[in-house]
């Protein structure tokens, strides 16, 4: 028996969202399912580095609220600034940017099934079958985009648990015309928390200011961020502070079984040095729909192909350097003091999408520029 779709993707954030335009566009019959009404909430950052953009297909207007060309670095009482041209961070509500992807895809011919849940899978002929709160839906292909915890990658069969790091994030509430300097920056706090890094991302009205630990369990990061809104003198406006799970390194047990394939967070697709996931989850996606699409006999081995090839070394060498960053703080300190302002245009580089962690490392020129580079002075880098 025919399934009724080529392919049913689960989860329709950036990664779901991303593959169900796609696949669309590229004429294959789409069912997005959401097991929530959109727009919902999503805890997040909101942050879509420049790198991002290439990963998304032409012609989609996405809800940015503010457009930051200026990244600043601080490690302490040092602080490095780098500005470019074109944006090198976005910041959108992740409910509106879902919802805005999503829609895109609808519009491309995807099936949009949101309030959807989905309860059981199950392969019969020659398709998938997933039994949802909706009824069944049957798909040749499956793409599981339902987050770090997967409720359809368990179902399928995934059972190793994803190494996730915890981040509380807080919505300050502040004045528009009071934000100064603020709503133009991206800010990165290094130093400032337990292995982690602090932030400051500016809204339409309000600015997103978060905390994280790459330290798996750990716990008071709410008294970090609070100890921080402190420090930054927005401790006494009102704020909704949540926080979640980002996963640090792909699924040990592969990304495709029986006719289910993994992108994004449920493939546990994070940048292990900003432990940005958005850029990771459109470009997962696109790679899972361009697999289907030009390979139809064997699409999951085209995409293992493809992410072995494309996205998994650049993770490794990532968590490499994130090992150095996070879990050697003098080497860290030192690193900052002697070369604060190259690591701060390195980093600006990565995420506008110019150059990758991978060529970093083999670049020559760049040891050197480390290696000469003068040592930085607080007074002077402010």
């Amino acid at each position: 028996m025919s399934a009724a779709f080529d392919v049913a993707i689960v989860g329709a954030g950036p990664a779901g969202s991303s593959a169900a335009l796609h696949l669309a566009r590229g004429g294959a019959r789409v069912v997005l399912i959401e097991k929530q009404r959109l727009p919902r909430p999503k805890v997040c950052g909101g942050g879509l580095v420049a790198r991002a953009r290439k990963h998304l297909p032409a012609g989609i207007e996405l809800p940015i609220e503010r457009v930051c060309r200026t990244v600043e670095i601080r490690h302490g009482d040092l602080r490095f600034a780098v500005t470019e041209s074109e944006p090198v961070v976005e910041l959108a509500m992740r409910a509106d940017l879902d919802a805005r992807l999503a829609e895109a895809a609808a519009r491309a011919s995807a099936d949009l099934r949101d309030g959807c849940e989905v309860t059981g899978i199950d392969r019969r002929d020659d398709a998938v079958v997933l039994a949802t709160s909706r009824g069944e839906v049957r798909a040749r292909h499956v793409i599981a985009a339902d987050g770090v915890h997967s409720p359809l990658a368990r179902l399928a069969g995934w059972n190793d648990a994803l190494q996730a790091i915890p981040a509380i994030e807080a919505e300050v509430h502040v004045a528009p015309d009071t934000l100064g300097d603020r709503a133009e920056n991206a800010v990165f706090d290094f130093g400032d928390a337990p292995s982690g890094y602090a932030w400051t991302f500016p809204k339409r009205a309000h600015l997103s200011a978060g905390v994280l630990s790459t330290e798996r369990g750990r716990g008071g990061l709410r008294a970090e961020l609070d100890r921080y809104l402190a420090r930054l003198g927005l401790d006494h406006h009102a704020c909704d502070a949540r926080g979640w799970l980002i996963p640090t390194r792909p699924r040990a047990g592969g990304f495709t079984r029986g006719g289910v394939m993994l992108v994004g967070d449920a493939a546990g697709l994070a940048d292990p040095v900003t432990a940005e996931g958005i850029s990771l989850a459109l470009w997962s996606g696109r790679l899972a729909a361009e697999s289907m699409l030009a390979n139809t006999g064997d699409a999951s081995r085209a995409y293992e192909r493809a992410l072995a090839r494309e996205i998994l070394p650049e993770l490794r060498v990532a968590r490499a350097l994130a090992h150095v960053l996070y879990r050697r703080p003098r080497i860290t300190r030192a690193l900052f003091e002697r070369a604060g302002q190259p690591l701060a245009r390195a980093m600006a580089e990565v995420v506008a999408g110019r150059t990758s962690y991978r060529a970093l490392v083999r670049s020559p020129s760049n040891w050197l520029r480390l290696a000469l580079a003068q040592p930085s002075r607080a007074a002077a880098a402010t």
